[in-house]
């Protein structure tokens, strides 16, 4: 049980500082590769799921998992988005998210 409250936990551990990113509307270089690489790694980590899945004969599926892995991905990709306009434009200094007071 405690077990898969932390998967649980894993999943949703990044919104709070997603949500005070949004906020503030500016990341700073730093931040931002570091938030860019945490959901790097919950992507590769998909991605080694699948290879194991078939490669290795007795993997055991655990579908609360795969299920919160994709979550937590899936919670990252409007960073990403905004990450990678960002590098594509010179990636210099910060960056802005379009923050909840541009409406």
């Amino acid at each position: 049980m405690l077990w898969v409250f932390s998967i649980y936990l894993e999943a949703v551990a990044i919104l709070p500082q997603l949500v005070v990113l949004q906020r503030y509307g500016e990341v700073e270089n730093l931040t931002g590769n570091y938030v860019f690489l945490l959901g790097a790694y919950r992507a590769l980590y998909i991605l080694n799921w699948v290879y194991r899945a078939y490669t290795e004969p007795y993997y055991q599926h655990h579908y609360v998992v795969y299920i919160c892995g994709i979550l937590q991905t899936a919670l990252y990709c409007d960073f990403f988005y905004y990450y990678f306009l960002y590098k594509r434009g010179g990636g210099g200094g910060k960056f802005s998210l379009p923050s909840a007071h541009d409406n």
